[in-house]
């Protein structure tokens, strides 16, 4: 979750620890709208911008709220995703067996038989 802090200026900033991650500001165009951007990730392909307006500070501040928890369960599931998917190919891909022994008496060569 994002820690909020109100600026001076009345816009927010947003921290995750000490990591300014997200803001929440007036739009200057529309004073009833308010303008939300998580500033602090690479989105990953697919997923629209982080960023977005809202009608009220509180409404754009849970948007950047829900667009960062979204980010870091995504980011945290990657790792371990890929850590079981390789050990999963592993135990697919060489199965541990039990070998008898197959190996063939050694022959005689033929140069030694005739003579």
């Amino acid at each position: 979750m994002i820690r909020w802090e109100q600026q001076p200026d009345g816009n927010w900033q947003g921290f995750s620890g000490e990591v300014a991650v997200a803001t929440v500001t007036r739009d200057d165009e529309e004073a009833e709208r308010w303008l939300w951007t998580i500033t602090a990730l690479k989105r990953p392909k697919g997923w629209r911008k982080g960023a977005g307006h809202r009608t009220s500070w509180l409404d754009a501040r849970g948007a950047a709220d829900d667009y960062w928890n979204r980010w870091l369960e995504a980011a945290a599931l990657r790792p371990d995703l890929q850590r079981l998917a390789t050990a999963s190919i592993k135990a697919e891909a060489s199965p541990v067996k039990k070998r008898t022994s197959t190996k063939r008496p050694a022959r005689k060569s033929t140069a030694a038989k005739r003579g």
